[in-house]
């Protein structure tokens, strides 16, 4: 039989590239010939023991995209298919949770944000020790079943940008986050010309940006440390970078002055840093929005007065993850936009250099850097 190729993290810190039989699409699923994979810093996080939920071992990779090259039979009626139904030879994007199962309390209760099931199995975090092992992208396929989700690419989206579908998502629902249900009052909450600020603009903050001037933003701040995530920051549609090594006093003073001495309608917090989160809360004008996305794993506490929060009258709001209905809003935007959203993109690297990668992703220089099998 023929044998396929997986990179397993056998844990924390140990990658190994094994070989396993190349197996058959399942009866409600399909098998996916993998053509390209983000490197996601919860993939890092994974690397450095910083994810301690994820039950080892596991092929990582959750930001991929392919072509199906074998269809089950049931799959069209089985799986959440958008686009139309599915033949051998499209290309996918799938989304790294399962449908939501239906029957926990979130589910039952809150059923509009399906991201919070208790039960959904995450494609590149999921256990690989028993079948179908092939749970992961960084690998040259996929085992998709019949719980999962895909989304048809455009024809004029190349794989690797159809591979930022995921934290584009992310992205997107950060933005989201930030609007009012129903009939918004004047001066609440995001929308069409609103101000908005960017704290952290590494692939999810630059993503942050695109989406807000995508989204009918006004001014567009974004700030951080390092000069070439705030070039990529402007190219996304900042309207003004400031550079985060210079003091609060003086950083508070510009955006101020930007915003007629009030602050940014809102603020989100896309560092993963727990001062970036401090900085945000006096950043935010009084009534308006925080969102904080950065803190996908525990990286800290941070010093919040709570008088300033009732002071400033501020809504703040988590953003986890999306729902899947998302990936068609962000493979749309590729198609639509005309931002340069590829130049997010660093390099690609093949998956035996997926160790490297991992390396060097959060440095300086780097963007995003995707895997090709």
């Amino acid at each position: 039989m023929a044998k396929v190729k997986a990179m397993v993290m056998e844990k924390p810190g140990k990658l190994e590239l094994r070989e396993f039989e190349k197996p058959h699409a399942p009866e409600d699923g399909l098998l996916l010939k993998v053509k390209a994979c983000g490197i996601c810093g919860t993939d890092k996080h994974m690397m450095t023991g910083k994810a301690t939920w994820v039950k080892f071992p596991v092929i990582p990779g959750h930001e991929f995209v392919g072509v199906v090259e074998e269809l089950g039979p049931k799959a069209n009626d089985t799986m959440n298919v958008i686009g139309g139904p599915l033949k051998v030879g499209d290309r996918i994007a799938v989304t790294p949770a399962s449908k939501a199962c239906g029957r926990c309390f979130y589910c039952l209760s809150m059923p509009h944000r399906p991201q919070l099931c208790s039960n959904r199995r995450v494609y590149g975090l999921a256990n690989c020790e028993n079948p179908p092992y092939l749970l992961g992208g960084f690998a040259e396929y996929v085992v998709v079943d019949g719980r999962s989700w895909a989304f048809k690419i455009p024809g004029n989206v190349s794989d690797e940008v159809a591979s930022l579908t995921e934290p584009t998502s992310v992205a997107m629902r950060a933005v989201e986050r930030a609007l009012n249900p129903g009939e918004a009052f004047s001066g609440q909450g995001f929308g069409a010309g609103k101000s908005a600020m960017v704290i952290g603009a590494g692939p999810i903050g630059a993503l942050v940006v695109a989406a807000l001037r995508y989204m009918g933003a006004g001014l567009v701040i974004a700030t951080d440390f390092f000069p070439k995530r705030l070039e990529m920051a402007k190219k996304l549609g900042a309207d003004v970078v400031i550079e985060g090594k210079r003091p609060l006093e003086e950083r508070l003073a510009e955006v101020q002055k930007l915003t007629s001495g009030v602050g940014p309608d809102v603020v989100i917090e896309a560092a993963g840093n727990p001062k970036a989160f401090e900085d945000a809360l006096t950043f935010v004008r009084r009534g308006g929005k925080l969102i904080e996305v950065g803190h996908y794993t525990d990286t800290g506490v941070a010093e919040v007065h709570p008088f300033y929060i009732c002071q400033k009258d501020v809504d703040i709001h988590g953003s986890w993850a999306y729902p899947p209905m998302m990936f068609k809003d962000a493979l749309d935007f590729f198609s639509r936009t005309s931002l340069p959203v590829s130049d997010l993109i660093s390099k690609s690297m093949s998956l035996e250099q997926l160790e490297e990668g991992l390396n060097q992703v959060g440095t300086e220089n780097v963007h995003k850097i995707v895997i090709i099998p």
